[in-house]
């Protein structure tokens, strides 16, 4: 995917240079996972790949729930929820583990 497709996908990035939403909000929670999200898959062709493969294993194996097994959601769209949870989960371990599902 182009860089362009990454961040039509994106709920809060939209390509800026720094991130335009409060600090310590949700919204600049999120934006900075985007952004990451879209700067790792449109430098490496194979990140994304490897993420999609890593999201249908879990899938595959009924460790996913909600929006990620809604599949009225492009599949591109889950893949970045997907990485944002697992950002989120790795970056920020004492959170709610709802947060994601405010997202």
């Amino acid at each position: 995917m182009t860089r362009e497709e990454l961040i039509k996908q994106c709920r809060y990035y939209k390509g800026e240079e720094k991130c335009p939403f409060e600090r310590n909000s949700n919204a600049d929670l999120w934006w900075g996972g985007e952004k990451m999200f879209v700067d790792y898959a449109s430098d490496d062709e194979s990140f994304f790949q490897g993420l999609k493969d890593s999201f249908e294993d879990a899938l595959a194996s009924g460790h996913c729930n909600g929006v990620l097994v809604d599949s009225s959601i492009p599949i591109e769209k889950r893949v970045l929820i997907f990485y944002l949870d697992l950002w989120h989960g790795k970056w920020f371990p004492y959170d709610d583990f709802d947060v994601i599902n405010q997202y």
